[in-house]
């Protein structure tokens, strides 16, 4: 049996393949793929902005059912065991050797010195069917996969995984123990969310139902700003209304209960005049959360001596951890009714398609692209 796969085999260069489907090992599943996200890492991957081994599975934001488990069965992360007709997302990466940061650092396991991932791997590298832009996928036995609530739409779960980033980037900004005294997040205080792009949005719908007192959304576009208010924004910031940064940041100043900027901003534009930007809007003694930059996008400009004196706390959010997953479906199923995750689907093809849907993300014209391998 084949499976109909897009294949990157160069930056910018996509194709469609037939890819035999292996014979599973133990612990192994096979994956009927029901639609895969096209995010900012797949158009940085296309536009040659990262490092891979070509030619390339892409796509990591995944969702569909179990075709059939290898060996002596399987359960998900969670150990539930894992049947025919599941309906189940997977956790990209997992950590390929054990190695001084697993042994020492074990709540930083993004910093493995190596890491396998879906999406970013080589056709030619056996399973093969590793990405998610292909009618299967195989999930070895070391990979990381949940099963999803029964009553909770299948496709919605290939939104698990940007929410896993959101909430992740959330989480950091947290410190335990001491959001009563204005450290980190906690319940009540301000959250700027600089772009309301998927993962902008679900980082301020994350932040609503964590309980923020306000939640500042900062974009260009006025469309996505009112679809920032459906995903629990209590203030709206148009970027391009004002003159130069200090307007800015005065007007986000003046929202604020403090008058001097929010507790945390979460930069989740990806562009390094946003970073900098971060680096003005928060409060002193603030936290600032840097999601945007998961690939190379240019240099920021920033002095030292304002985090010094400003007393900043900035943070990095890579992805998540595993266990992650099990907070975004959580959070998707008890608050279907409350956010409109569905319009972030905008942007609809099948395989043949995926070019069209490639250009659609890069330009903006999606909020999220979705390849359904069976249309």
């Amino acid at each position: 049996m084949n499976a109909r796969t897009i294949v990157m085999d160069a930056a910018g260069e996509l194709s469609t393949r037939a890819v035999p489907v292996p014979e599973l090992g133990p612990g192994a599943l096979l994956v009927r793929v029901e639609l895969t996200g096209i995010c900012g890492t797949d158009v940085h991957m296309r536009r040659g902005g990262m490092e891979l081994p070509f030619p390339v599975v892409p796509g990591h934001e995944l969702a569909g059912t179990v075709e059939a488990v290898g060996g002596d069965g399987r359960t998900d992360a969670t150990g539930d065991p894992l049947s025919t007709g599941d309906a189940v997302t997977v956790v990209p990466g997992y950590n390929a050797v054990e190695d001084w940061y697993t042994d020492h650092v074990p709540a930083r396991p993004l910093a493995c010195t190596d890491r396998t991932v879906y999406g970013l791997r080589s056709v030619e590298e056996y399973p093969h069917l590793h990405g998610g832009m292909s009618q299967f996928l195989v999930v070895e036995r070391d990979a990381h996969c949940y099963r999803l609530p029964d009553d909770l739409d299948v496709e919605l779960g290939a939104l698990v995984e940007p929410l896993s980033v959101a909430t992740h980037a959330l989480d950091t900004a947290a410190a335990p123990g001491l959001p009563w005294i204005r450290e980190g997040f906690g319940i009540g205080q301000s959250v700027a969310v600089q772009g309301a792009g998927p993962i902008g949005l679900l980082t301020m719908a994350a932040a609503s139902t964590a309980g923020a007192g306000q939640v500042i959304a900062l974009d260009r576009l006025d469309e996505r700003l009112g679809l920032a208010r459906e995903f629990g924004a209590t203030d709206l910031v148009n970027v391009d209304a004002h003159d130069d940064d200090d307007a800015l940041v005065a007007a986000v100043n003046e929202a604020t209960s403090s008058g001097d900027g929010p507790d945390v901003v979460v930069e989740a534009v990806g562009h390094p005049s946003a970073f900098e930007q971060s680096i003005e809007l928060v409060r002193k003694a603030g936290t600032v959360v840097e999601v945007g930059h998961y690939a190379a996008a240019g240099e920021a400009s920033i002095d030292p001596s304002t985090l010094v004196h400003r007393e900043l706390s900035v943070r990095g959010s890579l992805a998540y951890l595993p266990n992650q997953f099990e907070t975004a479906i959580s959070m998707l199923h008890r608050t279907g009714d409350r956010f409109p995750y569905r319009d972030l689907f905008n942007y609809r093809v099948g395989l043949d398609d995926a070019t069209a849907a490639y250009d659609a993300q890069a330009e903006g014209r999606a909020y999220r692209a979705t390849i359904h391998p069976w249309e």
